[in-house]
């Protein structure tokens, strides 16, 4: 600990609450400089990232200050609020859970954390079936198979999909995705039925109704050509269908801490 430089980030932060960020980014960006090894210089950059939108930048420096300082629940905490601001559920469940996992029951970062999970889980559960811990390990499926997708591994992001499925039954947006690598190769039938499961499960699936209604026009081994149809990515596809009420969560718990 340097108390030194620990006044130094305090002014600046002090500077960057009270409207002042040019100047307080200023000084934070010298302490980089000078001292990039130390946890609370890269968490004044990740809150001075954060609040311009440097997303990907914020969650470096916040994640830096966790490796140099293990148990900095502040950084730990900006880094879960951060990927929430991006989106990305299935690091901002992780990180939260870290939070948890990281301070003391009664610390009111981790009563908030706790509050974020538990709506989440609940959210989780009445759309997909499953809690937490199972979904992340869908997503993490469906992820790879979805990389395999966009190198065109066709067979190989099937299985990948199926994976996904044995985890998260009612994931629709494998079956969607399922759908259209059939179609590339060929198998008509296949991709039909994987996209009537996906309208199934999701009546109000638009993409996977399009993706149908072209697959539909090819002939029984005629594969759907390049450019025509359009993919999900489960979780970004998951964050913006649940963009409200992570929002809604979120002021909620601002509102209860604040009273």
């Amino acid at each position: 600990m340097n108390e030194d430089i620990d006044r130094t980030v305090d002014k600046a932060l002090s500077l960057i609450e009270n409207g002042r960020l040019d100047q307080g980014a200023a000084i934070l960006q010298r302490l980089t400089a000078e001292h990039p090894g130390y946890h609370f210089v890269q968490y004044g950059m990740g809150v001075v990232y954060a609040l311009t939108k440097k997303y990907d930048d914020a969650i470096l420096c916040f994640k830096k200050a966790v490796e140099i300082f293990p148990h900095f629940i502040d950084a730990q905490f900006n880094l879960a609020v951060t990927y929430q601001k991006k989106l990305d559920v299935g690091n901002t469940i992780r990180a939260y859970q870290k939070v948890v996992a990281m301070g003391a029951p009664g610390d009111p970062l981790v009563v908030q954390a706790r509050d974020f999970l538990s709506g989440m889980e609940e959210c989780v559960r009445k759309n997909d079936g499953v809690g937490l811990d199972v979904y992340l390990k869908g997503m993490d499926k469906f992820e790879k198979a979805f990389a395999k997708m966009e190198k065109q591994e066709w067979p190989a992001a099937i299985e990948g999909f199926k994976e996904c499925l044995a985890i998260v039954k009612r994931n629709f947006q494998s079956y969607g995705n399922m759908g259209i690598c059939y179609a590339k190769l060929g198998k008509k039938e296949q991709a039909l039925a994987s996209f009537d499961k996906a309208l199934e499960l999701n009546p109000r699936y638009e993409i996977a109704a399009v993706n149908r209604a072209l697959t539909l026009n090819l002939r029984e081994g005629e594969k759907l050509p390049d450019g025509t149809v359009e993919s999900v990515d489960f979780s970004r596809d998951y964050a913006h269908k649940k963009r409200s009420y992570i929002s809604e969560l979120t002021e909620a718990v601002k509102r209860k801490w604040n009273e």
